[in-house]
């Protein structure tokens, strides 16, 4: 959540821990865009079609939210990923396996990939299995050689859920459960007090997000967008009219991965520049992100995409763990979710998104990503379709569309200044008998 705290500064100079990524900072938009309070009920009219809730709803986002103290996470009181062994070239080690790892886990963990570890363990991955054999042996080439995962005693408290436990030390609630013969029992009920628990604890999980400060926002960044492009028509059946609107090639927000059809409208590129300034200067994440396809000069259709013609959407590439190279459709273990999250979160702060596709099942870490850095289930229940938890939640503002694995699909809302722009199709009048 983007709480604006004016301690946070202060404690990155004083060097305590750092607080959840997203707490502090106010949007860097203004003035170009009209400020907007963080609650989405708010926006106001905008000069275009109404629309049903099927089509585009609000983003129920909280307001500014006081915090009394900020409580340092139990991942963090046993973090040691500066230990982690950076290797100019591979080398040969054994990893001698844990609860409930699997193969796409160890592979991400020491930089590989998983047909590899097939490839050099055949005997002993002859079996196919979801979760590897405790203490089974396997033998790899590393680029990285992380802190071993340990196990960690802990009592829990009155009023604890499973969830909340594993969100704290960031591990699967599955995993937490398995780890003690609690597999049945819902994710969200209470653990009982005084349990004793045993918890598998990564030491080398990936910090890129909240650690360090971000570098401050440069006004030209926004100020650099054209301005006179406007959204004509539905996403998938519009153009764009006025003066064409590139978005600017700005290394240190992004990588633009295309030229031809990197142009949208000037309200959409804007949002979409001071999304990204903010996301860099809140998180302090400093890895690659790549913008792929916006629309062309003119809009209208262009394969694969059937959307994409209005300049409103853009294709950005799921935020890749520092330590793996690029990738069209990298595996769910190799995404950063919390840097995912902040930038999703820096996208929705600016009150112009109408709506974000992820595929279904790529919601679930996203999800637990928006836990550990500060989210509540209320909140998120709000945004993202997962969990149903039994019931249908409708379309909520992050949903399920296919093909949507390894990039999010982001789409802004109709600028105050384009009452050409449309949020849904019109329907054609049947005939009359």
């Amino acid at each position: 959540m983007s709480w604006i705290l004016t301690t946070v500064a202060a404690m990155w100079l004083a060097g305590p821990p750092p607080s959840p990524p997203g707490l502090g900072l106010e949007r860097v938009l203004e003035p170009v865009l009209e400020p907007a309070a963080l609650s989405r009920g708010d926006a106001g009219s905008s000069g275009v079609e109404s629309v049903d809730r099927g089509d585009s709803m609000q983003a129920a986002w909280p307001s500014s939210t006081e915090i009394a103290q900020l409580v340092v996470p139990a991942w963090q009181r046993y973090w040691r990923g500066d230990e982690t062994e950076l290797l100019d070239h591979p080398r040969w080690i054994r990893h001698r396996v844990g609860p409930r790892e699997t193969l796409a886990q160890i592979a991400a963990r020491y930089g590989t990939e998983v047909h590899r570890l097939k490839d050099w363990n055949p005997k002993t991955l002859a079996r196919k299995r979801r979760y590897l054999k405790v203490g089974a042996l396997l033998r790899l080439r590393a680029t990285r050689v992380p802190p071993q995962r340990e196990p960690v005693a802990l009592t829990a408290t009155a009023g604890q859920t499973w969830e909340a436990i594993a969100v704290d030390y960031r591990v699967d609630v599955r995993d937490l459960k398995a780890y003690n013969d609690a597999a049945r029992e819902d994710s969200m009920a209470e653990v009982g007090g005084q349990r004793a628990l045993t918890v598998w604890v990564d030491p080398a999980v990936a910090w890129t997000v909240g650690r360090f400060p971000g570098p401050e926002v440069e006004p030209t960044w926004v100020a650099s967008v054209s301005i006179g492009a406007l959204s004509k028509g539905h996403p998938n059946k519009g153009r764009i009219v006025g003066e064409p609107c590139q978005l600017p090639d700005i290394s240190a927000l992004y990588t633009r991965r295309f030229d031809r059809i990197a142009h949208g409208s000037s309200h959409a590129i804007r949002t979409i520049v001071g999304a990204f300034a903010s996301f860099r200067r809140d998180s302090g994440y400093a890895g690659e992100v790549l913008v792929g396809s916006i629309a062309q000069p003119r809009g209208r259709r262009f394969p694969p995409h059937r959307s994409h013609q209005s300049g409103r959407d853009v294709d950005i590439r799921l935020p890749k763990l520092p330590w793996f190279d690029r990738g069209i459709e990298p595996p769910p273990e190799e995404i950063d979710w919390r840097a995912t999250w902040a930038l999703i979160e820096a996208f929705l702060a600016t009150g112009e998104v109408e709506m974000i596709f992820l595929d279904h099942y790529l919601q679930r870490p996203l999800y637990y990503a928006a836990l550990s850095m500060g989210a509540s289930p209320e909140q998120l229940d709000e945004i993202i379709t997962w969990p149903r938890r039994g019931t249908d939640k409708g379309k909520k503002l992050i949903r399920h569309a296919s093909g949507h694995e390894g990039h999010i699909h982001v789409r802004m809302k109709c600028g105050v200044d384009e009452p050409d722009c449309r949020t849904r199709m019109r329907r054609r009048a049947r005939a009359q008998p």
